[in-house]
């Protein structure tokens, strides 16, 4: 009830502005108020969409997340949790590993990052890249962000309601690059920006003041690296679920995903069982090759 009531506020929020930007166009008859209810039947479709229908939730997410990187410092963990196909991940990026200790203390950093960040109201030379950009400039697709914006803002405001209890990541892909910019500039606040995340950060993000986007400390007690490292591979995670909802990608049998492990539906369980699957039979062939040779030398001394 009260995520309903929520919706019903944020939307009402987005109807003012909408009716606001309709009238500053002018009078254009019957039709474009058709087009305009179509648009705001789409716009409220999609804001309930991402409360309903987006699951897991971040939250959900952020703890299989921790799980992931603690159980990679633990051996005993590799046959069930690590990905076989570490080569298939961008060279430049490693994998995260850490003890549970302080990837628990990250995890509380990640969450607190993005339960307070505020979307920032978008800057001319945003939209100045959206009017290039054929694909992005499309009414709908921009009302809709405008409607993520209001939901997640209102959320981050909301002292009963956070991000990270309501959404997903259709949601948090859209805040993302906000937070982690925030994240960016509270690693580089008191030192001379030197590293890969810093050198590649993006010019527009960077554009935003530090009222819009203020630092986000590093959780105290972890290194520098060791903090980029966990807030970057979950970003890449994020986006390479993202990118599978976008290509409709199928569950693939032989590479592993570790995305899965925090963004399918299931919450990672068919995943992990097809890599619980995959080694027990590679276990099995194992077996049966050393039984194999076991025999032959048997017969050949016989």
């Amino acid at each position: 009830m009260a995520d309903q009531d929520f919706i019903t506020r944020a939307l009402s929020s987005l109807s003012q502005q909408m009716a606001l930007a309709n009238a500053a166009g002018g009078d254009g008859g019957s039709v474009a108020d058709d087009k305009n209810s179509s648009l705001d039947k789409s716009i409220e479709a999609h804001a309930k969409s991402l409360v309903d229908d987006d699951t897991p939730k971040i939250d959900s997410a952020v703890k299989s997340y921790l799980s992931l990187v603690a159980a990679r410092s633990v051996v005993a963990s590799e046959i069930d949790v690590l990905s076989e196909n570490v080569k298939s991940f961008d060279e430049q990026v490693k994998l995260n590993s850490m003890d549970m200790k302080s990837a628990l203390t990250c995890a509380r950093k990640l969450l607190n990052g993005i339960n307070t960040t505020l979307i920032p109201k978008r800057n001319d030379k945003e939209d100045e890249k959206d009017d290039s950009d054929n694909e992005t400039n499309d009414e709908t697709h921009k009302m809709m962000d405008a409607a993520t914006h209001i939901v997640w803002n209102r959320l981050v405001e909301n002292k009963d309601m956070k991000p990270s209890k309501v959404l997903g990541r259709k949601s948090l892909i859209v805040a993302w690059p906000y937070i982690q910019e925030s994240f960016r500039r509270g690693v580089d606040s008191n030192e001379e920006c030197t590293d890969d995340a810093s050198r590649n950060a993006d010019a527009l993000l960077r554009s935003y003041s530090t009222e819009l986007l203020p630092a986000i400390a590093p959780p105290q007690g972890i290194e520098k690296d060791a903090w980029i490292a966990y807030y970057t591979e979950f970003g890449n995670l994020l986006n390479k679920a993202c990118q599978n909802d976008e290509n409709k990608q199928k569950d693939d049998e032989e590479n592993e995903d570790d995305s899965k492990l925090l963004w399918s539906a299931d919450k990672g369980v068919s995943e992990l069982q097809r890599r619980q699957d995959r080694r027990t039979k590679r276990a099995e062939v194992l077996t049966q090759s050393s039984n194999d040779q076991a025999v032959e030398s048997s017969m050949s001394t016989s």
